[in-house]
């Protein structure tokens, strides 16, 4: 039993997950028609962008606010979605980008950037980046204070 537990202990730890693995991670689970990313943000997403988005929901008291999809999927219903991981740009040893083209059955693909920062809990999103939108959070913040300024 002891020796179980020293060769256990001696043994190499698991590689970290790399951003590309985590995004794959990610959208694997889109595999089960209940994955919904923002019912476990943290799971997901920096604590900046969780902030930003519980804020988002609790100045839209009870309606849709800015955010009315799934920023992932840019969807809100990802049936029928494929996502292809594409490059991925490191930017330092806790940041990187990653290109996903996310598409479905019968529309083209559209590109959109993921901007990845390394937690204590691993890799999460801090921004997403479309052709319609060029930075989620920045978008986030924005309507956030323009609610706050309006109550």
């Amino acid at each position: 039993m002891i020796l179980a537990l020293l060769l256990a202990a001696a043994a190499p730890a698991p590689a970290a997950e790399t951003p590309r693995g985590f995004m794959a991670r990610v959208y694997a689970g889109y595999r089960s028609s209940s994955f919904n990313p923002l019912a476990h943000p943290d799971r997901y997403f920096t604590p900046a962008l969780v902030a930003a988005i519980r804020e988002d929901a609790r100045l839209a008291h009870g309606e849709v606010g800015y955010l009315d999809g799934d920023p992932v999927c840019q969807c809100q219903d990802s049936g029928g979605m494929h996502a292809k991981v594409g490059a991925v740009t490191s930017q330092g040893r806790d940041k990187a980008k990653v290109a996903v083209s996310i598409g479905w059955d019968h529309d083209p693909a559209r590109p959109a950037t993921f901007s990845l920062v390394r937690t204590k809990a691993g890799w999460r999103i801090a921004d997403v980046s479309s052709t319609d939108e060029p930075s989620l959070a920045a978008a986030l913040a924005k309507s956030n204070r323009e609610a706050r300024a309006r109550q």
